[in-house]
């Protein structure tokens, strides 16, 4: 996979999702999953309250902090996702447009986070090199970085099933492409339809292409980009959050690493 052709799919993804990607997420409880990260990221030693939120889609994953003092900063690779982002986050902080592999200069920061899989986008070693050191250079000294992945086990279960969510009017369908046996550090594929809730064919169809990360690849690649690891978690349904990490048994893979002073 070449670097354009990974800001093309991610880019053509959520353009075509803006309009319902808060549907989708209703149910996600980002006040508890950002009330975890945070502890985690002042455990780690962040020294401030200027925080960066990459790829921030909509906006909900920067919202809790809010009330907790923060100073936001938000960007996204899609122009729709951040349009509503801004309009979420209104005159307290600024949303920027941009690919998170060549963040531009917005400072610096005490706390740099990128949620929701966004770093399974990447699909290649080389834009993973990328974006860990872009995000390097935004860290104040001592800033934390914090992100999740997702696990083998996640692209062996909820990216091998179907669901169907039906919001008001609008019916969303996951259709996973991937399967049982899905292969480590693979990509893999599925696809979001939306559509009437009444029935019907989808009126719009959103394809999803990521790749699995392994945990330790990650380590490596961080090490590389100058990001010591603090610590890395093993998150399940709910956030529940264990020690160590498991592809199999855990649904995503939380990094805390930190910038070297």
């Amino acid at each position: 996979m070449t670097t354009a052709t990974t800001a093309s799919a991610a880019l053509r993804t959520y353009d075509a999702l803006a309009p319902a990607y808060d549907l989708f997420t209703a149910d996600y409880d980002y006040e508890r999953w950002l009330e975890v990260l945070e502890s985690l990221a002042v455990r780690a030693g962040a020294p401030g309250r200027r925080l960066l939120d990459v790829a921030c889609g909509t906006g909900r994953s920067f919202e809790p902090m809010l009330t907790r003092g923060y100073e936001i900063t938000g960007c996204d690779i899609s122009a729709p996702m951040a349009r509503q982002a801004a309009r979420r986050l209104g005159d307290r902080g600024r949303i920027g447009v941009c690919d998170m592999r060549a963040l531009p200069d917005y400072g610096q920061f005490d706390l740099v986070t990128c949620l929701d899989d966004a770093v399974n986008y990447l699909l290649d070693v080389d834009d993973l090199d990328a974006t860990f050191a872009s995000a390097r250079r935004r860290l104040a000294p001592g800033g934390v970085y914090l992100f999740d992945v997702n696990t083998l086990g996640t692209y062996r279960t909820a990216f091998a099933s179907d669901d169907t969510l039906d919001r008001g009017d609008v019916r969303i369908t996951w259709r996973g492409r991937a399967t049982p046996g899905a292969a480590a550090h693979g990509i893999h594929r599925a696809q979001w339809e939306l559509g009437s809730a009444t029935g019907g064919n989808p009126w719009r169809i959103v394809p999803h292409v990521q790749r699995h990360w392994p945990v330790e690849l990650v380590r490596e690649r961080l090490a590389l980009a100058g990001l010591d690891v603090v610590s890395v978690l093993g998150q399940s349904t709910g956030v529940v959050m264990s020690p160590e990490p498991d592809e199999h048994r855990h649904t995503k893979a939380v990094f805390v690493a930190r910038c070297r002073e």
